[in-house]
C-alpha cells in the first residue's frame, strides 16, 4: 500500500490525518509544524505551524530547497528564513503518516479534559493572577424571570468566557452558574499578565454593559470582579478516571479573589497588593479602599490577614461610574 492513510475513514472533526510533523529549534523557542497534505507539483510546502515566540499560521513555501523531496531540514530552513526567526538549531521529533486526536484549547483549559497526551498526577507550585466574577442579584432575578431569559443570560455570560480565551488568552476557566473563574499564569512578564487580567476584568464590564442597555427585558445589574495576584498550586489528576485529567487551582489568592469580589459592587474592579505594585497600563489607577473594608474583609472566612491592602482600579475610558461607560 502505498498511501497508509487512504484505507482510514475520518468520522470526527477532531481526529485529523498528518502526513508529516516535526519541531524546530530555534534561538529561544521551539516551533512546531505539522503538513495535512504534501505537496504536488507546482505546489509550496503549506503546513500549520505554532510557537510561543512566532504564534501560529500557515504560510505556503514556495522556494524550498529540495522541492517535492525536501528534508525536514530543508522545510524548518525555509520556515525559519519566513518568520524571521534565525536559522534552525535542530530538527527532531520527525512524525510521518499518523492519524491525531485535536482538543481544543478551550477544552485543555478547563476543569476536566481528555488526557492526552497522557500526564500523570502532579502539583506545581507557580505565581499567576485569579479572576472572580459573579453576577449581581442573578440567583434572585432568575426565579422571577421567564426561562427563556435566564437562558439567555447565562450564555452571554459562557460566550464571553469563549470570546475572551481569544482576546485575553487565560490558562484556565470555570463556569460558577451565574460567575466566573479566569486564571493567568505568569510565565514570563508579570506585569502583562496582570494588566492582562485587569484588561479582561473592564471587557467584561464594557460587554455586559452593551447586552443590559440593549437588553428588552430587565437583567442583573452588571458583575462585581475580584481580581488577586500571587502563588498558588495547580493540580492535576487522573485518580478518578485514567482516559480524563481533572485541574484545579489551590492557594490563598484563589480563596481571596473569590471573597474580594463579593465586595465590588456592579462595574467595579477591586484587587490585592500584587495586582496594584505590578501593574504598568498607564490608563490604569488605583485607589486604596482597605480602610472601608477593613472590617468586613478580615472576618471573612478566606481571607487573609497578611493582605492588609486593597484597591479599586479605575480605568481611563470606564469610570466608577459604570453606566457612564465612554467609547473611544
Amino acid at each position: 500500500m502505498n498511501d497508509p492513510l487512504s484505507q482510514i475513514e475520518i468520522k470526527s472533526k477532531y481526529i485529523s490525518s498528518i502526513r508529516l510533523s516535526f519541531e524546530i529549534e530555534v534561538e529561544g523557542d521551539i516551533i512546531f509544524i505539522e503538513f495535512s497534505n504534501l505537496p504536488i507539483e507546482k505546489q509550496p510546502w503549506c503546513g500549520f505551524h505554532h510557537s510561543k515566540k512566532y504564534g501560529s499560521g500557515s504560510y505556503p513555501l514556495y522556494a524550498v530547497e529540495g522541492g517535492l523531496n525536501a528534508s525536514p531540514t530543508q522545510i524548518a530552513e525555509s520556515l525559519c528564513k519566513e518568520i524571521k526567526a534565525g536559522p534552525p538549531k535542530n530538527v527532531s521529533n520527525i512524525k510521518k503518516n499518523y492519524v491525531d486526536l485535536k482538543i481544543p484549547s478551550f477544552i485543555k483549559q478547563s476543569l476536566v479534559s481528555l488526557n492526552y497526551p497522557e500526564q500523570t498526577s502532579k502539583v506545581e507550585r507557580l505565581n499567576g493572577c485569579v479572576l472572580f466574577a459573579d453576577l449581581r442579584e442573578f440567583s434572585s432575578w432568575s426565579l422571577l424571570a421567564q426561562p427563556e431569559q435566564v437562558t439567555e443570560v447565562y450564555e452571554v455570560i459562557s460566550e464571553r468566557v469563549v470570546q475572551m480565551a481569544q482576546d485575553y488568552p487565560y490558562d484556565y476557566w470555570k463556569l460558577l452558574g451565574d460567575g466566573i473563574m479566569l486564571i493567568w499564569h505568569c510565565d514570563d512578564s508579570i506585569s502583562d499578565t496582570v494588566d492582562f487580567a485587569i484588561a479582561a476584568a473592564f471587557e467584561l464590564h464594557k460587554k455586559y454593559w452593551y447586552y443590559q442597555k440593549d437588553s428588552f427585558f430587565k437583567v442583573p445589574s452588571g458583575f462585581g470582579i475580584g481580581i488577586c495576584g500571587g502563588p498558588f498550586s495547580k493540580y492535576t489528576s487522573r485518580t478518578y478516571y485514567e482516559s480524563v485529567l481533572l485541574k484545579d487551582y489551590i492557594g490563598p489568592i484563589i480563596n481571596m479573589a473569590a471573597r474580594l469580589q463579593t465586595e465590588a459592587q456592579p462595574g467595579e474592579v477591586f484587587v490585592n497588593r500584587f495586582i496594584q505594585k505590578n501593574s504598568r497600563y498607564h490608563e490604569y489607577t488605583f485607589s486604596c479602599i482597605s480602610d472601608e473594608l477593613q472590617k468586613r474583609i478580615i472576618s471573612t472566612k478566606g481571607f487573609s490577614k497578611n493582605e492588609s491592602e486593597i484597591y479599586k482600579v479605575t480605568s481611563k475610558y470606564f469610570t466608577s461610574d459604570w453606566n457612564n461607560f465612554i467609547t473611544i
